[in-house]
């Protein structure tokens, strides 16, 4: 306590008798008010497993000492990674991307509780089946009921379970899930189609075996053709809002019926135009190409599908033709009916609902037929000749171009895809069931993996009926009595 004191009185000595200009010159700081220096942060690194390997096997040659110098990794870690070098090594051979694996499954640390994790994660699987809206909210609170419910719940130790917005992250990241935005909004899930769509393709293929088609099996579409679609916008990362002008296109729409046939070949497309006076440029500029309808309107009834029928088919092919469709009023009604017999063309209705997997245009025409033209208006946007109203607006692009935007969108499809769109929807395959897997809809990975098969037994029991009244034709026992043998017989 003295030899503070006396430091104390020193200083104040010392102080009294310095300049204004010397205090100026010198830079006290009382050590008890310094704040502390915090030590630097020391961060955890992780290594590959090809650089694991390569200090192992350094270490081999030389030493521990020196490969953790040369490799920048410590001792004992190095020693662990000697003791794993087989498991590292069957990893390695393993992994196609080793410079991403960082180490061994089942390292690190261990979830608390498993059993919520995996009660969590068939939850969500069984909604998503049901195709139901799994939402993050929805995560969070079933997380909570399960746990509530477990045994874990009544524990003190981990009553501190919240689901929080970490937790969260980290179980979508660990089971690879991610929030998605819905392509399809659908009123039933996939599986409760199994029976419709297998007993339509059914129908389809006796259809086939009766009336002898070939390839001459058509599919047809409407489908809406909007000039402006929109569409996402490249924009600085992390803008709260992103602006884009209107043009005022996007309130053009056309409609336009696709039409191929199975074996790839492409009939003109049926154009319905808003507008009833016909323009002779026009008309004569797209006479091989389009099938202009001067309507007035945009939508399908039923004379303009009685005048559908006779541009696109007409009477000039004899024989059976098979029209694949779905259930639009006008494809069923009386007045289409009566053309369709007298064109003789049997038809084929999608049932409502299954479009989506069994309708060529749905399932691989009208995505590539749709983007095309969005690049055409892109391009004419961006370099085309555009014309403006007295305001300065962009005026929409003229009949000439966007007619022309359609022909080239419907060129640009190949042949292949078309015959290929038939197969995938299961309308041209080989009635045997040798073609069945490439039918989308019954792929492993598809919506109805079960429905290839159940159109197995299908098949099947349809061959039994038809053998079955096959041998009811045969009386057997006259046979027997007469002497003869029938070809149709059969020793049981």
């Amino acid at each position: 306590m003295k030899i503070i004191f006396n430091s104390y009185l020193l200083r104040i000595f010392y102080f009294s008798e310095m300049t204004d200009s010397d205090v100026d010159v010198l830079n006290i700081s009382d050590s008890d008010n310094e704040p502390v220096p915090s030590k630097p942060k020391k961060c955890r690194r992780s290594y590959s497993l090809k650089l694991k390997l390569d200090a192992i096997e350094f270490s081999k040659y030389n030493s521990i000492h020196s490969a953790s110098r040369k490799f920048g990794v410590l001792r004992g870690s190095l020693q662990n990674w000697i003791k794993q070098e087989k498991e590292l090594s069957t990893l390695y051979e393993a992994t196609s991307n080793s410079n991403s694996k960082k180490r061994l499954s089942g390292a690190g640390r261990h979830l608390l509780n498993k059993n919520l994790d995996e009660k969590l994660i068939e939850w969500i699987r069984c909604r998503r089946q049901e195709k139901q809206r799994v939402s993050r909210r929805l995560i969070q609170q079933q997380a909570l009921k399960f746990f509530e419910k477990s045994e874990d719940g009544d524990d003190e130790e981990n009553a501190e379970f919240k689901a929080s917005l970490g937790w969260l992250e980290k179980f979508l990241r660990r089971h690879n899930l991610s929030n998605r935005r819905p392509t399809t909004a659908c009123q039933k899930p996939p599986i409760q189609y199994e029976k419709t769509i297998v007993q339509f393709l059914m129908y389809v293929q006796q259809l086939r075996m009766n009336k002898h088609f070939g390839n001459r099996i058509y599919g047809c579409d409407e489908t809406s053709v909007w000039l402006d679609t929109g569409g996402n916008s490249v924009e600085k990362r992390g803008a709260k809002e992103v602006s884009v002008l209107s043009t005022g296109h996007e309130k053009m729409r056309l409609t336009v019926l696709l039409t191929a046939r199975a074996d790839g070949y492409k009939c003109k497309p049926f154009v319905l135009l808003p507008r009833k006076r016909p323009v002779v440029a026009v008309t004569e500029k797209f006479k091989n190409k389009l099938i202009l309808c001067w309507s007035g309107r945009t939508w399908m009834d039923d004379s303009l599908t009685e005048l559908y029928l006779n541009k696109v088919f007409g009477n000039f092919l004899f024989g059976n033709r098979l029209l694949v469709w779905d259930s639009f009023r006008s494809h069923i009604s009386h007045a289409t009916k009566t053309v369709l017999t007298k064109l003789k063309i049997d038809t084929a209705v999608i049932p409502g609902g299954t479009t989506k997997f069994l309708q060529m245009a749905d399932v691989c025409w009208n995505a590539p037929f749709k983007a095309k033209i969005r690049q055409s208006y892109e391009d004419w946007m961006l370099h085309g000749e555009k014309e403006t109203t007295s305001k300065g607006n962009v005026k929409a692009p003229p009949m000439l171009v966007y007619l022309s935007w359609i022909a080239e969108a419907w060129e640009n499809l190949s042949e292949e895809m078309i015959a290929n769109s038939f197969k995938i929807c299961g309308i041209s395959n080989n009635v045997d069931g040798s073609e069945d897997d490439k039918i989308h809809v019954f792929k492993p990975t598809g919506p109805i993996p079960s429905g290839a098969e159940l159109m197995r037994k299908e098949r099947q029991e349809n061959e039994f009926n038809e053998l079955t009244e096959l041998f009811e034709e045969v009386d057997l026992m006259q046979d027997e009595e007469n002497g003869i043998l029938s070809d149709n017989s059969l020793e049981l």
